[in-house]
């Protein structure tokens, strides 16, 4: 039995209103997934809808796992099997009918460090170079180019070409051959790439009336969590997977958090929604449960600058709570400074740890300066967004070898752990293993077989290969009956993965790392007893970056990017360089990606739950070496809704320097004190030549100080006469 008397007012009409279509207009904070996951138990309880025939659709694999979880905690044993991505959706759809393109269901899918693999075997028989074309660039066209349906041979304007993101004329033959062989070499491989899942979902769907109807008849409900992250083939794969008898959609999300425009989101999808689905019924949820009044004012005069939007102010029942503060420093030095020391005193107090504390940023750049302030005071710090955990090395290693137990004809994964751990196969040798493939017809593994049985006359490291295939064979014969777990960790004795390890660099973050990928099977194993090898890869090559929210147990102040931090929430936020051309970014080409740097502005501040603060400074940009000014988006708060703080950094006219004369000492021992003042990091002093500065830097006798520009960073011995110390 569901219990309804948590849901506040709105919540509660969201959650029973009538079928058909909805959209719930959701406010950062609000409990969107509690309205979700409790509509589809209301669904299921009162409705008596079938919990197999509701699809719900999110962004990431975290969430969908979430939503599951909520619906088994309040429905009990009930199980709603068909919650997850867009691609996890159209993988499994792909799987059951993909045979209908004329592909084959046994198809592999292959995330981006494959893709890059088979664009350098692409510039090796093309003779391409690398100077002229990266091949993450190359990647990029093949995306916009499957993505968009654009057929190469048909551009011919340079601005045609400019669109696409190709800035050469003489370029587009190899953007041809590229594009070509790319989609070829997948073909032969029966393989898909992430856009695939989605281009080819959409395909099936769209131009085969029985298999439509075949999935319009499978749903009854759909809903769809994170609406505004919707890009347009996303929103018409919805329109092929709606019943049109019935038009049975609940769509969430909140139009002021559309930030994701460069992956195909865009605002307009709101009102592309009511314009499909007529008589649909709006809900907002303004009740943010997250932060304080203070934070949500902030938000609110932010946002209501932003023109192209559906109007709503979120409100709360929590306290005023602190006031939000804005720092302007003369620094980026000063500013990183600042944060630092406010970490430090939160800390100390005992009122928040390091964990609930997160500095946000606008470009990954700007988390230079913070990383050395937290050196060099000890603060603990992780960097989230870097590596996925699925795209690091040793990861990469050993899921490679379970994708060779399943489809041992893989060249591109043979060709990854074929000298891994090292075996004396070099990429002279692989090299030709795979021309000698490409001449006579023969995959890679079935080269490798000949070789390993001297059925080919070469000056390979025969003795190498053959190790290798045997133990191949070894592995192919001796995992037949293990589980998804004992086979990894079968893997790992017989390669001696550990011990390769041990030869590389970080061997304990790395063989957390493995123990992580077992964990990580053993909960697969658990939660699906009854799926295969082949399922659970096909799970893991669907997680996403976004997927990387994972706890940390380490207690560490969290660094990230703000689109990073979309939908988190952090006790304490620190939103730094909040400068023009930073935050909003110089890059800006129109009102649109204004109005979309507001919302990113708005989503960093809406993570807050009790304490913010905006920070600036006043040196020089990085980017243009100009003077830097604070942004707009602080005038637009209105400075009667936050408290300014400023650099304590004061002019030489402003203090008395009588204590030194730098002209008049002649004598060298006279320039120094004969006690040592006890400096402290974060001290302010005053110079006679650089004027007021701060110590960011303690080395033996030696002080780093922070001084206004164009002195920037200096060293200065203890006791020298022109340096004084000034109360704190």
């Amino acid at each position: 039995m569901i219990d309804l008397s948590k849901l506040n007012h709105n919540q509660l009409k969201a959650v029973t209103t009538e079928v058909g279509p909805v959209l719930v207009i959701a406010g950062a904070g609000t409990g969107k997934t509690r309205v979700l996951t409790t509509r589809i138990a209301y669904l299921i309880e009162h409705e008596n809808y079938d919990h197999n025939k509701i699809l719900a659709i999110t962004f990431t694999n975290k969430a969908a796992s979430e939503m599951r979880n909520r619906i088994i905690n309040m429905l009990g044993n009930i199980n709603v099997s068909w919650i997850g991505t867009y691609h996890s959706i159209c993988l499994r759809i792909l799987k059951q009918d993909i045979d209908q393109l004329g592909r084959d269901k046994n198809f592999s899918i292959i995330d981006e460090q494959d893709q890059l693999d088979i664009i350098h075997d692409i510039y090796k028989e093309g003779e391409i170079s690398i100077k002229d074309i990266k091949p993450k660039k190359a990647l990029e066209i093949i995306e916009n180019v499957k993505t968009e349906n654009i057929n190469l041979f048909n551009i011919k304007s340079m601005k045609e070409l400019n669109e696409l993101g190709i800035y050469k004329y003489d370029l587009i033959s190899s953007f041809r051959y590229i594009v070509k062989q790319y989609e070829n070499k997948l073909i032969q491989n029966n393989l898909l790439d992430f856009n695939d899942l989605l281009i080819f979902a959409h395909k099936l769907l769209k131009e085969n009336s029985v298999i439509r109807e075949k999935w319009q008849n499978k749903f009854d409900y759909i809903l769809v969590d994170e609406f505004q992250d919707t890009n347009y083939l996303q929103f018409q794969l919805l329109n092929l997977l709606i019943n049109p008898n019935k038009l049975n959609i609940f769509a969430v999300g909140d139009p002021d958090q559309t930030i994701y425009t460069w992956r195909g989101a865009y605002p307009n999808i709101f009102n592309d929604y009511l314009d499909n689905f007529k008589n649909t019924k709006i809900h907002v949820l303004d009740l943010n449960y997250r932060s304080t009044k203070n934070i949500l004012r902030v938000a609110n005069h932010l946002i209501d600058y932003n023109n192209q939007r559906i109007k709503k102010d979120l409100v709360t029942n929590n306290d005023e709570g602190d006031s939000v503060i804005c720092y302007i420093g003369d620094t980026s030095q000063l500013e990183a400074h600042f944060i630092t020391q406010q970490i430090n005193d939160l800390v100390k107090t005992k009122k928040y740890n390091y964990n609930e504390i997160v500095i946000l940023y606008r470009a990954k750049y700007l988390s230079r300066t913070i990383e050395q302030e937290f050196i060099n005071n000890n603060i603990p710090y992780y960097i989230f967004g870097d590596i996925r955990f699925y795209q690091r090395r040793e990861i990469k290693d050993l899921v490679s070898y379970l994708k060779i137990l399943v489809k041992p004809k893989d060249d591109i994964t043979l060709r990854r752990i074929i000298n891994v751990p090292v075996r004396g196969i070099g990429q002279k040798t692989i090299d030709s293993i795979r021309n000698y493939g490409l001449q006579n017809n023969l995959s890679f593994y079935e080269t490798l077989l000949k070789c390993a049985n001297n059925q080919i006359e070469a000056e390979w490291n025969k003795k190498s290969v053959k190790e290798f295939v045997v133990l191949l064979e070894y592995l192919f014969t001796n995992s037949k009956n293990l589980s998804i777990v004992d086979t990894l960790r079968f893997i790992i004795k017989v390669t001696k993965y550990e011990d390769h390890l041990k030869s590389l660099d970080q061997f304990e973050d790395r063989w957390e790392n493995v123990n992580e990928l077992i964990v990580a099977t053993e909960e697969y194993q658990a939660k699906f007893p009854n799926n295969s090898l082949v399922d659970f890869l096909d799970e893991i090559s669907l997680y996403t970056e976004s997927d990387d929210h994972k706890v940390q147990s380490r207690n560490s102040v969290s660094l990230m990017t703000i689109h990073f931090a979309k939908g988190t929430e952090f006790k304490v936020v620190f939103i730094m360089g909040m400068n023009e051309d930073i935050f909003p970014s110089y890059r800006l080409q129109s009102q649109n990606d204004m109005e979309e740097e507001r919302r990113i502005a708005y989503v960093a501040i809406t993570r807050s739950m009790k304490k913010l603060f905006l920070t600036c400074n006043l040196g020089f940009s990085p980017i243009s070496s100009d003077k830097l000014t604070p942004s707009r988006f602080l005038k637009e708060i209105g400075k009667n809704n936050y408290q300014e703080m400023r650099s304590e950094m004061k002019t030489i006219s402003e203090i008395d320097l009588d204590w030194y004369d730098s002209v008049a000492s002649f004598n060298k021992e006279d320039n120094y004190r004969e006690n040592n003042v006890e400096f402290k990091i974060g001290d302010v002093i005053v110079h006679t030549v650089f004027g007021s500065g701060v110590i960011i830097g303690i080395k033996s006798d030696t002080l780093e100080v922070a001084f206004k520009a164009p002195f920037g960073i200096k060293s200065i011995i203890k006791t020298h006469k022109s340096i004084k110390r000034l109360k704190n």
